[in-house]
């Protein structure tokens, strides 16, 4: 039995648009028992069970382990020249028409090896879990043909084996249209070929993204449709850089999640609502492309539940850091410091349709994150450095720092 205890436990039970610490109904002085990959206890140290082994928190926070729901983190190729391009003013839509973007990642994650892949990916991955994420969403969208999609798959799988976080795989096919083939064509195969295998070959989600230039809606559809069929969890990139109706298809369809939503209507908004569909919000991304981001109140403000993702990707948001994707948030988006932790634990389960992780209760996974500091306003606030000072994913410490390692809060 792991017992952390004398923590500020930030249990995530409280309703996310409260003001304040509410949102993160934390229990002062408290502790959190695991065994084996469950949590058996939470409450007052006082009342704590006894015996195992103990780890004085002296005070700090201590939250679930964190949940990256949206990452694009295996691929190849470096498109650095392009972020600079787009400083000197060119478009998303300018790089890509020249042959950059989404296709110039295509080429490189195509030629390089699965040995060079998978080694990225858990360069990247150890990051996150050394920031104190403990589940990591993972999509395909740099292979765009079935053995290449496959391929992304089985590499986001092995990535995830011991890796000191759970790895989620999505695949994206509709992300671009392939070099070598049609859009009509690359649909059917996605929806008639690619879907159904790589549901067998354990993709959990199916993505699609529907803006100019990419997919339109009736595309995006006809895959998530198949996506559902198959058994996958769906989700949408919406509304990222035009009011495409991306929103109300992703409540129509009833995904999980829409993504991005930095140009969401009212409509769109109140259909996330009444269909129960999480907003993922990528300030980051919005912040790398020199844009406005997508703003949380009007999502919290009609019952939305808003999830935070990193956006991870080798083209339009390239920073690997918990606690800037927390300060862009609060910044950027409006959320307070307490919100915006519970947008990266009980928002992102929500938003993977995941519910035996998020918040720290009897029964649900052993995934916690000790941080070096006592305050959640502390960790938006101090960007840049990571915080997690201990992180236990299924009851196991796969992070820790040594005393005196951790910089001075």
């Amino acid at each position: 039995m792991l017992i952390v205890e004398h923590a500020r436990v930030a249990t995530m039970a409280g309703p996310q648009a409260a003001e304040d610490d509410a949102p993160l109904a934390v229990v002062e002085d408290g502790a959190v028992a695991c065994d084996g990959d469950r949590i058996t206890w939470v409450g007052r140290t006082s009342a704590a069970p006894r015996g195992g082994e103990r780890i004085d928190a002296q005070g700090a926070l201590l939250a679930p382990g964190l949940i990256d729901p949206h990452t694009h983190l295996i691929f190849a190729g470096d498109r650095a020249r392009e972020h600079a391009r787009r400083l000197a003013g060119a478009t998303y839509l300018q790089i890509a028409q020249a042959g950059g973007g989404i296709r110039s990642t295509v080429e490189s994650t195509r030629a390089a090896s699965d040995e060079d892949l998978l080694a990225a990916a858990r360069e990247r991955l150890a990051r996150l879990v050394r920031s104190g994420v403990t589940t990591v969403e993972i999509k395909t969208g740099y292979g765009l043909s079935i053995e290449q999609e496959l391929r992304l798959l089985r590499v986001a799988r092995a990535a995830g084996h011991r890796a000191g976080c759970e790895v989620l795989p999505t695949l994206l096919a509709l992300h671009a249209v392939p070099p070598e083939s049609d859009r009509v064509e690359w649909v059917r195969q996605v929806v008639q070929e690619l879907i159904p295998e790589a549901a067998r070959e354990g993709a959990r989600g199916c993505d699609s993204f529907l803006e100019k230039g990419a997919f339109d809606a009736g595309e995006c559809r006809a895959a998530l449709e198949a996506g559902a069929q198959a058994g996958l969890v769906c989700h949408l990139h919406a509304d990222q850089l035009s009011a495409s109706g991306g929103a109300q298809l992703a409540a129509d369809l009833e995904c999980a999640s829409a993504d991005h939503l930095e140009r969401v209507t009212q409509p769109g908004i109140e259909a996330l609502a009444r269909a129960g569909t999480a907003a993922v919000l990528l300030p980051l991304a919005a912040w790398f492309l020199r844009d406005r981001a997508a703003q949380a109140k009007p999502f919290l403000d009609a019952g939305v539940t808003v999830a935070l993702g990193s956006n991870i990707n080798p083209g339009t948001q390239r920073i690997e850091s918990v606690s800037m994707l927390l300060a862009a948030a609060c910044l950027l988006t409006g959320l307070t410091p307490a919100q915006a932790l519970w947008a990266c634990t009980a928002g992102a389960a929500k938003a993977l349709r995941l519910n035996d992780r998020g918040v720290l209760r009897t029964g649900l996974r052993a995934d916690l994150v000790l941080f070096s500091c006592a305050d959640a306003a502390h960790l938006p606030y101090h960007g840049g450095v990571e915080h997690a000072r201990l992180v236990v994913h299924g009851g196991e410490v796969v992070h820790r720092v040594p005393t005196g390692a951790m910089p001075a809060c």
